[in-house]
């Protein structure tokens, strides 16, 4: 397996991915599978979007094949630039179970420390049992629930809130999370 952050060269690969995430996972997504089959120029606006300054997307490519993607959405706010969103996570079914996720996962992590980001946040599906063992192995812990965070379809999706704090906080209020 081979993480890699991914550029502009990557873009149609991506989006053939997140389809394929928005299609077999809906409830796990804001954006439905609709509402990305409708955006114009869509392999050009994800290459933007994959050379953004605040954000980094990391691809896990198996036998030359991109298997999973995860993005860190680094906050433009001054006195927010100390957090990060990890966001738009997705491994595909044959790849599961492999390790891809938590590879994923520790290289934003690395990544968030070398930009001086002390905070990574997330929020992930309630009922997404798997998810929430990958992201608690990786060192997050939950701090929240919101109810209702997703309608889809008539269905309500609650979500987990999430933290891992990179750094020991002066404090000592917050237990510090490792990357192995």
């Amino acid at each position: 397996m081979e993480i890699n952050k991914l550029g502009h060269d990557e873009a149609e690969a991506y989006w053939k991915l997140r389809l394929e995430a928005l299609l077999k996972n809906p409830e796990a997504f804001l954006t439905t599978y609709e509402e990305a089959l409708a955006r114009k120029n869509p392999i050009e606006s994800t290459a933007k979007n994959l050379q953004a300054a605040t954000s980094d997307t990391y691809g896990a490519y198996m036998d030359g094949k991109l298997v999973g993607v995860v993005t860190m959405l680094r906050n433009g706010h001054e006195k927010a630039a100390h957090k990060a969103d990890i966001v738009a996570m997705y491994v595909t079914e044959s790849a599961r179970s492999n390790g891809v996720g938590y590879e994923l996962v520790k290289k934003a992590k690395h990544d968030a420390v070398l930009y001086g980001i002390e905070q990574l946040n997330l929020n992930v599906a309630a009922d997404n049992q798997a998810a929430q063992h990958l992201y608690k192995k990786a060192g997050f812990t939950c701090y929240g629930l919101e109810k209702n965070a997703i309608k889809y379809q008539g269905r309500y999706v609650d979500e987990m809130q999430m933290v891992c704090f990179l750094t020991d906080q002066t404090n000592n209020m917050a237990k510090a999370c490792t990357i192995e």
